[in-house]
Parts: C-alpha cells; sequence; structure tokens
C-alpha cells in the first residue's frame, strides 16, 4: 500500500490493464568459472526489439497483514516489511583511461568496486563491444602461464584484464548499455573491432552497496594502518548488498563463516545492526532436517559445512552481545534458540564410541590451507578433526552463555557439561605431549595454528598454560599449518586471550601489508595465489585497530558497561578515532609522548554508557558524570 500525507492507505496493484513488453534483444549468459549464484551477464543484440505480454493477476493480495486465514491458510509468501533499507546507488564517477590501442581501451576505476555501470557510444552496425570486468591485472611467468599480480602491473608487457564480460552489438547510431545488476571490478577493458569506429560519449560507474551509515574510523601516526582500516571498510562496503557476501566477483552468496565474521567487522563501523539481523535470521531459515545449516543461504542448491553451522551459534552470541538484553532488543535471539538447540544437538549424532565428533557426509573445510585437499587437513574425512571438537566446544559454552542471559538455566548447565566432556576427550587423544601441541587428527603427528587457537577459545587451555601454547606454535619446533586470512580473526583473540598479543598480532599483520605491497585496494581471499580480490573475512584490521589499538570493548551486552584498554603497537605515536555503539559513538584518542601516557574518551551526550578506561600501567578510571575524561600515566 502506498500511505498519503492525510494518512489513507491506497493499495497497489497490477491489474489486466496494465500494458507489459519483454525486451528480446537482450540474452543472459552465465560465464564458466563464475557461480550461477552470480546473476547473469547479457549480451545486447543490436536494436532494441519489444514483444506484447500479456498481462494478468494472479490473486488479490493481502494487503491488510492479517496472516492466517481461520482455516490456517496464507498466502505462499506474504508481503511483510523490508527489513533492511533500500541499496543506494552513488553519484556517477568518470572511468580513468589508462590505456588504449586499435581494437580496445582500458578504463581504471581508482579502487576495486562494486557499481552499476554506464557507456554510450556509436560504432558501425553488427560490431561487437565486449566489456571485461577485471578485479586486477594479470600477467605471464616464464612458462607463460598468466598469474595475477601487482594491481597496476602497466609496466609489464605481458599485464593483461581478464575476467567476465557483457557483449552488446552496435546499431550503427548512438546507443547507451547499463546492466540491470550491478558490476565488481577495479579494470575495465573495452574491446571492439578495430575498424569499427567505435567512439566512446559516456563511461562512468556509480558504487552501489548497503547504505551503511559508517561512523566508525581510526587514524593513527602509521600511514600503513590507516591504508590497512581504510581497504578493510571498502572490502566490507563491496561484501554488503542486499545481504552479506563471500564475493561479489565470484559467487556473491551468503555464507555462515563469512556473515559471522562481517558482521563483527560491521559492528566497528556503525551502530546499524539490521543487516546482521537479517544475516542471521536468513542463515537460519536454512536449517536442515537434521538440525545442520547450509552453509550459504538463500541459495538454489544445498551445500552443508558443519564448521560452519557452529560459527552461525558464534554469530548469534556475537549479535547478542553488542544488541544487548533490554526491552526488545534481545527478543530475535530468543526467537532464535531453538534453531541454536537443534544444531548444537545434530552433533551428538556423530559422536564416536571414543566421544569425539567423527565424519559426517558433509565437506569438512577448516581453512584454504597451502596442502590441504580444499581445505581439509589430512584424515579429516576418515577421522575426527580436533578443529571442528574444539569449535564444537566453543559453540557450547557460547550456547550456554546465551541461555544464562535469557533464563534458561537447565540448558545452559547442560551445555557446560557437554562441552567439558568434549575437552576432556579431546585433551586425552588429541594431546601430543611431544610436540607440546594439538594434532589435526587423533592418530596423526599433524598439527596447526587452528587447533592451538580453538583449544584457547574453548577453554581447553587456560592461562599461563595457553600462553605456552602458543608459544610453542609459533617457535618453529616442528612444522605448524598457518592459518589463512579466514582464520585470522579467531587467532587474534586466542592471542589476546592468552596474554600473548604483543607478541605475535604483528607477525599476522604482515599478511596485510603482502596486500598492501601489490596495490590491492581490496583485501584478497587467501594469501597464495587467491581466486577472490574482495573477500569480507579478510577485513580483520578493522576489529583488531578498534578493539585493540582503540582498545574498546563491552564488559556487558549491549555495551552499557564499556573498558577503554588500549593495546599501543609498538612505534605508533598517537591512535584515536571513533567506535560505535548501540547509544552513539565513542571517540578515543591516545598518545604516547616524552615517556608520557595520555588517553582521553568521550561518550555521547546522555548516553547510559558507564565507560571505564584502562591505563598502561593498569590503573582503572571510571568516567564520572560528566560526558569525557583525560587520564596518563608514565611508560
Amino acid at each position: 500500500c502506498l500511505t498519503a500525507p492525510d494518512g489513507d492507505r491506497h493499495p497497489l496493484g497490477t491489474d489486466g490493464s496494465w500494458e507489459c513488453t519483454r525486451e528480446d534483444a537482450v540474452g543472459f549468459y552465465h560465464v564458466p568459472g563464475v557461480h550461477t549464484s552470480v546473476p547473469p551477464f547479457e549480451e545486447v543484440r543490436g536494436a532494441s526489439v519489444r514483444t506484447p505480454v500479456q498481462t494478468r493477476q494472479m490473486y488479490e493480495p493481502d494487503l491488510g497483514g492479517k496472516g492466517y486465514n481461520i482455516f490456517g491458510l496464507r498466502e505462499y509468501y506474504p508481503l511483510t516489511p523490508r527489513p533492511i533499507p533500500q541499496m543506494e546507488t552513488g553519484e556517477p564517477h568518470p572511468f580513468t583511461v589508462l590505456r588504449r590501442g586499435d581494437g580496445w581501451m582500458e578504463l581504471d576505476a581508482g579502487a576495486y568496486t562494486t557499481a552499476k555501470v554506464s557507456f554510450g557510444f556509436t560504432a558501425a552496425a553488427g560490431a561487437c563491444v565486449k566489456i571485461i570486468y577485471a578485479e586486477c591485472v594479470s600477467v605471464a611467468d616464464a612458462e607463460g602461464n598468466r598469474r595475477k599480480e601487482l594491481r597496476d602491473a602497466w609496466n609489464d608487457p605481458t599485464a593483461r584484464m581478464e575476467g567476465v564480460y557483457d557483449t552488446v552489438y552496435a546499431t550503427g547510431e548512438r546507443q547507451s548499455f547499463s546492466p540491470f545488476w550491478y558490476r565488481a571490478f577495479r579494470f575495465v577493458r573495452l574491446e571492439f573491432p578495430a575498424d569499427a569506429g567505435f567512439e566512446p560519449e559516456v563511461m562512468t560507474f556509480a558504487p552501489y552497496f548497503y547504505p551503511m551509515d559508517v561512523t566508525g574510523s581510526f587514524f593513527c601516526s602509521d600511514g600503513r594502518l590507516n591504508r590497512m582500516w581504510d581497504i578493510s571498510r571498502n572490502t566490507v562496503l563491496c561484501c554488503t548488498h542486499e545481504m552479506y557476501v563471500d564475493c561479489p566477483y565470484y559467487e556473491q552468496q551468503q555464507y555462515d563463516m563469512d556473515s559471522c565474521l562481517e558482521m563483527l567487522f560491521t559492528f566497528r563501523l556503525t551502530s546499524d545492526a539490521r543487516m546482521p539481523l537479517k544475516s542471521l535470521t536468513d542463515l537460519a531459515h536454512s536449517q536442515m532436517a537434521d538440525g545442520m545449516l547450509q552453509a550459504n543461504y538463500p541459495s538454489t542448491g544445498v551445500q552443508i559445512i558443519p564448521d560452519f553451522t557452529l560459527f552461525w551459534v558464534l554469530m548469534l552470541r556475537e549479535y547478542l552481545r553488542y544488541a544487548g538484553t533490554d526491552g526488545a532488543a534481545c527478543e530475535p535471539v530468543r526467537a532464535l534458540t531453538g534453531t541454536m538447540d537443534k544444531a548444537l544437538g545434530v552433533f551428538e549424532n556423530y559422536m564416536t564410541d571414543s566421544g569425539l565428533i567423527g565424519p559426517t557426509p558433509y565437506w569438512p573445510f577448516v581453512d584454504w590451507v597451502p596442502g590441504w585437499q580444499v581445505g581439509v587437513p589430512d584424515g579429516g574425512r576418515e577421522e575426527p578433526l580436533t578443529v571442528t571438537c574444539l569449535m564444537y566446544a566453543a559453540a557450547l559454552r557460547a550456547g550456554a552463555e546465551i541461555c544464562r542471559t535469557l533464563g534458561r538455566a537447565e540448558r545452559a548447565a547442560e551445555y557446560e557439561r557437554r562441552a567439558a566432556a568434549m575437552i576432556d576427550r579431546v585433551n586425552a587423544l588429541c594431546y601430543d605431549a611431544d610436540a607440546g601441541l594439538y594434532r589435526n587428527t587423533p592418530s596423526r603427528r599433524e598439527f596447526s595454528q587452528h587447533t592451538t587457537l580453538w583449544a584457547v577459545l574453548s577453554g581447553a587451555v587456560r592461562g599461563e598454560e595457553a600462553g605456552a601454547l602458543v608459544d610453542r606454535t609459533f617457535d618453529g619446533h616442528v612444522p605448524v599449518a598457518v592459518c589463512t586470512f579466514s582464520m585470522n580473526h579467531y587467532l587474534f583473540r586466542a592471542l589476546e586471550m592468552a596474554g600473548r598479543y604483543e607478541a605475535y598480532a604483528p607477525r599476522l599483520l604482515e599478511g596485510w601489508q603482502r596486500m598492501l605491497d601489490l596495490h590491492c585496494t581490496t583485501w584478497c581471499e587467501n594469501p597464495d595465489s587467491p581466486r577472490s580480490e574482495c573477500h569480507g573475512w579478510s577485513s580483520a584490521p578493522i576489529y583488531e585497530f578498534s578493539r585493540m589499538v582503540l582498545g574498546a570493548f563491552p564488559t556487558r551486552d549491549g555495551w552499557s558497561h564499556v573498558s577503554v584498554q588500549p593495546c599501543p603497537p609498538e612505534g605508533l605515536s598517537f591512535a584515536e578515532g571513533s567506535v560505535p555503539t548501540p547509544y552513539g559513538d565513542l571517540f578515543i584518542r591516545w598518545e604516547r609522548r616524552d615517556g608520557d601516557f595520555t588517553l582521553t574518551v568521550r561518550k555521547p551526550e546522555g548516553a547510559p554508557l558507564c565507560v571505564t578506561a584502562v591505563l598502561p600501567d593498569g590503573l582503572a578510571v571510571p568516567m564520572g558524570s560528566d560526558c569525557s575524561l583525560t587520564a596518563s600515566c608514565t611508560l
């Protein structure tokens, strides 16, 4: 219905009086190598051909929102309020022409983006104009194989733009082209017959994202870290549209693991919680009869990755941590606890006699570690995976926290018992005393950072024992598989819990430095021969700089109580920024000068935030009745 200014509601619909035509000059096709979840690309076959199509009203929609009738029937797809705002198309920007030759032009958007493109041109009738969208530049190695390289490798004579494409057949008259769906790209290459008289008139792109009101910020004395923040923000924006997507170029699918991370990064950019809640709800709707959630959803196919079901439980816990328990804030979480209970219950069906979670019929993906077959540690399809068992324990404890918060004490106690039992079996069967590390599977003496981090996050090891485990993982005394960008956020959290953040976090940031050296403007999917140049799960610097460098984190669900405890990296003289909360932005600035450390914190006027600043020497300074505090200490 359309609501008029006077409050009257006027129904909108399409009855038989409407006229409709079908555009038959446009064909659609999928490009090999790109998932069919990506809307098809277009082929415009010359001048417009419109065919009249008869319209009919299929049924009278229920515009009153009454839902079910007295017989329990309703429309299959009832009209409901949109849970997120409409997408926004930004102002058009002109491409920069990089190079032009006989039969081709190459354009640069300046940075990776998702955008609605528009081209206006004239060319000889029948000439085929190919519009190729490229994430980066590829170059040839010594054997002639193409590989992705510097994102502006124009000095290499083998540099070439390759990728998905639209095609337009010219009419001989001026014509324009703008595809229905957005395109993801950094560069665009136009190809056309050299003798076609191709003359471009319009070549623009209009950025297209979820309308995220970005108020979170970060700026410091190290320009390298500032660049990492900006690239992380751009990556999250390019992966947030009608839903979170893993990557905008190859798949455009909403995965549980990716969405869990993107939600965490979103909360450090904006206080808008609508997309995180929509993602949680979407994924909950994918639950299968046995309790597993689909690995990605909405989707026309079914894919199951057991660990991704556990990531959804962790995501639910993180949403509650941000939204809080006051009033209606926790009602969405309460409504999803049935999904959580069933999700945690399905893993009991795969328990072996040893008490560990055994193989399932599904894809036991862990991480894109080089040498692991399709992301699965050796032996992971034949025997229990230590990572899955420890993740299960961590998810059970997250479920227990949710249940305690919502007044489900008995279920919380049950989850804690099950977590303790799983940890007991892992410690008995998967810990290698000689190496001082957890094995990837019970029988194979192969190790990874993944087992260590989940041992810490699940509580299998605590305190100094956890710190020692992390030290052994990093000291190189035995070969250890290294996390890629998808798991680095959780490795950062394990370092924090184990008291080893300052010792090893800078080493992890080297992976993002390598991408800076390659002139990336979004973060890649993985560090070695990445397929995707833009992957939301790789945006961990957003969280690290907001949570650790600025130091802001909630000590109670809903951010009613906040601790500001910066962890200043070596070499930084100052850092400042804004951290979004449900009550507005918290501004933080600290600086080091002549051996003194000064911390300033400001909260929004009237915000019910209890803020405590913790200085590097351990002194805790609560904010009083004022909306700001400044405290200092000697380093």
